[in-house]
C-alpha cells in the first residue's frame, strides 16, 4: 500500500491511516499498524475520520465525539453532512466540497460546522481523497479541528486594531505616523494632515527630513533624533518644524523605536503636536497673572515682586525707594453720573499717561478700582518731586471724551524705604495711611508719611475691636430728639440717634464711631440693633413717628426687608409710625436695588425720608426716580442762613423744589430764631435742632402734642 505522512494539524493525511484500519478490522495488519491505528483513534484535539465515496461516516476517532458530541455508534454509516446547516445542504455545500477534494486532489476550508447538539462552532477542515493502489477511489479522509477559541481571538485583535487604527487616524490634534529604519514616512493619520499639510499619498515613501529646515537637514539633525531615540528608548524635544507650505510652528516631538518580538527593528513610531497656540496661550496667561486686565498696568502681584528687587538693589547702592499710593478723586461720581463704560475709558486713559511718562528706576500698578501704586528708585529729593509732578499732571490734565471731558484728580500718599520702614509690606501701609491724610488735605494732595498716622491707625483699629465687644455687652443706647411742625408747633416725630457709652473714652457721638463700623462690618448688626430698639420705645414711650436712619451697608443688605417686617411684627409698631432714612449716597451706590427695597417699604405703609439733601451729586434724578415722603435739609445749609445771600438763596430753591414736588420738607440743625424765622417764611414744613431740644434719652410722659421750645 502506498503510504502519505499527514501532519496532525497541518496539510496532509496519510492513506496509511485508510489502510491500518482496513487491516485492524480485518485483523491481518502488522503490530506498526495497529499501533498507527490506536494512535488516531486516541487523538482528541482533531475529529479525524474517514468517509465513503458517498459521503457516508465509515469510522470516528475520539476527537470526533469530543467535537461533534457523536458517539462511534450513533454516527457510522450517516452522511456528513448533518455537521452543515440546513441551509447549506440545501445548497449541496457538502457534496460539492467531495467533488473539490476529487478534482484538485484536496479541499480545505473554514466555517461553521454543527454539533450534535445542534450548537455551532468554528472549523478548519481538510478533505483529502484515498485512492487503492489501482487508482479506485476508497473514500474520504476529513479532518476538523476546533478553531473557534483562535477565532475569537483573532478576531478580536483584528477588532482591536481597527479600534486603534481608527482611534489613531482619529486624532486631530496630533501628527501619529510610522517611519522606517532610514526615516521614510510609511503611514499617515488625519492629524498629521492636519498638523503639517500633506495628504497621505503625498507624503508616505518620503523622508521626514522635509519637516526640518535647511540648515537643520545640512547638520544631520533629522539622522540624529532617530539615533539618539535607538541609544536611548525615546527622544523627546520641542523646536520650530515646517509645514508643507513653508510654514513653520512650534512642535513637541516625541520619537519611540518600535522593534519585532525577535528584537529587529521596525522603524519608529512619531508623534507631533502643535504647540503654538498652547505657548501664546501660555504666555497670554502669564502675561495676564502680571498684568490688570483693564488698564494693561502691571498686577498687585507683578507691582510688589518688581518693588522686592528694587529695595534690595537699594540697600546695595545706598539709593532709596519711595512707594506712592495714589487714590482717584471724584472717581465714583464720575461712575455714577456717567455710568461704567465711561469710567473704564478714564482708567485706561490715565493709566496709559502714567505709563507713558515712566523712566527707568520707575513703577505704577493698579491695585483695583480707582487705586494705583507707584515706587521711585532716588538718590535725591528732587528726583522723587519731578517723579510726583509728572504723575499729578498725568491726572490732572482733562480726559477728552465725545461729551464731555473729565478731570478726576488724585490724592498721593508717600512713604519713603528705608526712612519710613523697614519691611515691604509696611512700607505700603505706611504710603495707604500718608494716604488717607491725604485724601481730607484742601492743599496740594500730597501728604507724607508721619509716625504719627500709625497711632491713629492702631485707635482706629482698636476701636473697631471694641465696636464688638460693645454690641455684645449692650454699652450702646438710643438718643432721640424731637422734631415740630413749623406752623403748628406739635412734635411731629423723633429721630433715633445712636450713641456709644463706652467703657473708657465715656459717651461718643455717632461721627466718632459710625465710619469705623462701617469699615469693620459693624454696621449692620449695630444698625438692626438701632431698628429693633427705637421701634420698642416707640411703642413703649407712645411715641406718634419713629425716625431710623439706614446706612449704606443696611440697604444693600439682602435680608433687609424682612428685617424691617420682623421687627414691626415683634414690637407691634404700626408702619406709618416708622420712618426710614436713607442718604443719596446709600441710594444711588446702587439704584436699581435700592429703589427696589425702598418701593418694598412703601407698600409697607413705611414712610422714607431722604437725608442730608443737597450734598449728593444728582439729588434732582433721585427725586425724580422715588416718591419720597420727606426731605431733610441738610444742617450745613441751615446753619449758613443770613450769612450771605447766596446761602439764602439756595436753601429757598431747595424749598421750592419740596414744595412743587409736594414733598415735606424738614430743616436740621436749627438753633436761633433768624433761621427759624426765615425757615418759615419761606414755607418749610418741618423743623429740628437745638434750638427746640437736644438729643436725650426717652422719659415717660413725653408727648407727641407738645410744643417746640418745652420738649
Amino acid at each position: 500500500m502506498g503510504r502519505v505522512v499527514h501532519e496532525l494539524g497541518g496539510t496532509m493525511f496519510a492513506q496509511y491511516e485508510l489502510n491500518a484500519v482496513h487491516e485492524l478490522e480485518s485483523d491481518t495488519g502488522t503490530n506498526s499498524e495497529r499501533v498507527f491505528a490506536k494512535l488516531v483513534q486516541g487523538i482528541t484535539d482533531y475529529a479525524i475520520y474517514m468517509l465513503h465515496p458517498d459521503g457516508a461516516v465509515a469510522n470516528w476517532n475520539a476527537g470526533a465525539e469530543r467535537f461533534k458530541q457523536y458517539t462511534a455508534a450513533e454516527i457510522v454509516g450517516l452522511h456528513y453532512r448533518r455537521f452543515y446547516s440546513s441551509q447549506d445542504q440545501a445548497a449541496g455545500i457538502p457534496e460539492r466540497n467531495l467533488q473539490i477534494a476529487l478534482e484538485r486532489g484536496r479541499f480545505e476550508d473554514e466555517g461553521l460546522r454543527y454539533r450534535k447538539d445542534g450548537s455551532s462552532f468554528w472549523a478548519h477542515v481538510i478533505i483529502d481523497p484515498i485512492f487503492e493502489d489501482d487508482g479506485s477511489l476508497l473514500g474520504f479522509a476529513k479532518i476538523t479541528r476546533d478553531k473557534s477559541e483562535q477565532r475569537e481571538l483573532e478576531m478580536s485583535r483584528r477588532l482591536a486594531e481597527r479600534r486603534f487604527r481608527l482611534l489613531v487616524d482619529g486624532i486631530t490634534d496630533h501628527a501619529i505616523y510610522m517611519i522606517d529604519p532610514e526615516g521614510i514616512v510609511v503611514n499617515w493619520n488625519s492629524g498629521a494632515e492636519r498638523v503639517k499639510g500633506y495628504k497621505a499619498q503625498e507624503i508616505v515613501g518620503q523622508s521626514f527630513a522635509c519637516f526640518y529646515s535647511i540648515d537643520e537637514q545640512k547638520t544631520g539633525a533629522p539622522a540624529r533624533c532617530l539615533e539618539i531615540a535607538l541609544q536611548e528608548g525615546r527622544f523627546e524635544e520641542e523646536g520650530v518644524r515646517l509645514r508643507k507650505d513653508g510654514s513653520s510652528f512650534w512642535a513637541h516631538v516625541v520619537i519611540h523605536p518600535i522593534y519585532e518580538e525577535d528584537g529587529s527593528l521596525i522603524g519608529f513610531a512619531k508623534i507631533t503636536r502643535d504647540r503654538t497656540e498652547y505657548n501664546q496661550n501660555a504666555e497670554r496667561i502669564a502675561y495676564m497673572a502680571c498684568h490688570d486686565a483693564l488698564t494693561d498696568l502691571p498686577n498687585r502681584r507683578q507691582f510688589v515682586d518688581n518693588l522686592d528687587v528694587a529695595l534690595k538693589r537699594s540697600d546695595a547702592k545706598g539709593n532709596k525707594v519711595a512707594l506712592i499710593n495714589i487714590d482717584l478723586d471724584g472717581f465714583k461720581a464720575i461712575n455714577d453720573t456717567h455710568g461704567h463704560a465711561v469710567g473704564d475709558t478714564v482708567l485706561r486713559a490715565l493709566s496709559a499717561r502714567m505709563s507713558a511718562g515712566l523712566r527707568a528706576g520707575e513703577m505704577v500698578a493698579r491695585f483695583g478700582g480707582d487705586e494705583f501704586v507707584a515706587y521711585k528708585v532716588h538718590h535725591s529729593p528732587a528726583q522723587l518731586t519731578d517723579f510726583i509732578e509728572r504723575l499729578k499732571l498725568a491726572l490732572t490734565r482733562p480726559v477728552r471724551l465725545p461729551h464731555s471731558d473729565l478731570t478726576p484728580g488724585a490724592s498721593f500718599g508717600i512713604a519713603v524705604w528705608p526712612d519710613d520702614a523697614n519691611d515691604r509690606d509696611k512700607l505700603i501701609n505706611n504710603a495707604d495711611l500718608a494716604m488717607y491724610r491725604a485724601k481730607g488735605s484742601v492743599e496740594t494732595g500730597v501728604c507724607y508719611y508721619e509716625a504719627e498716622m500709625d497711632e491713629r491707625a492702631r485707635r482706629r483699629r482698636a476701636l473697631a475691636s471694641d465696636l464688638w465687644t460693645g454690641l455684645s455687652e449692650k454699652q450702646f443706647v438710643l438718643h432721640y430728639q424731637a422734631q415740630h411742625s413749623v406752623s403748628s408747633g406739635e412734635i411731629t416725630g423723633y429721630e433715633a440717634l445712636v450713641r456709644w457709652n463706652h467703657p473708657v473714652l465715656g459717651m461718643l457721638a455717632p461721627a466718632d464711631f459710625i465710619p469705623i463700623a462701617e469699615e469693620c462690618g459693624a454696621i449692620v448688626p449695630l444698625g438692626e440693633w438701632v431698628l429693633d430698639q427705637a421701634c420698642a420705645d416707640a411703642i413703649e414711650y407712645e411715641l406718634c413717628k419713629v425716625a431710623v436712619n439706614l446706612s449704606p451697608l443696611q440697604l444693600n443688605n439682602v435680608s433687609i426687608v424682612n428685617k424691617v417686617h420682623d421687627v414691626l411684627i415683634k414690637s407691634g409698631l404700626s408702619p406709618h409710625r416708622l420712618e426710614l432714612e436713607v442718604t443719596e449716597t446709600a441710594v444711588i451706590a446702587d439704584r436699581e436695588r435700592a429703589l427696589h427695597i425702598l418701593r418694598q417699604f412703601k407698600n409697607m405703609g413705611i414712610r422714607i425720608a431722604m437725608d442730608d439733601f443737597g450734598t449728593g451729586h444728582s439729588s434732582l434724578e433721585t427725586l425724580r426716580s422715588f416718591p419720597f415722603d420727606r426731605i431733610k435739609l441738610d444742617r450745613s445749609f441751615t446753619s449758613a442762613l443770613g450769612k450771605d445771600r447766596q446761602s439764602n438763596a439756595f436753601v429757598r430753591a431747595m424749598l421750592a423744589l419740596g414744595s412743587s414736588l409736594d414733598i415735606s420738607v424738614l430743616a436740621e440743625g436749627v438753633e436761633t430764631a433768624s433761621q427759624m424765622d426765615f425757615l418759615t417764611a419761606e414755607g418749610c414744613s418741618e423743623v429740628q435742632g437745638f434750638m427746640f431740644s437736644r438729643p436725650s434719652l426717652l422719659v415717660h410722659g413725653q408727648s407727641a402734642s407738645r410744643k417746640h421750645g418745652t420738649s
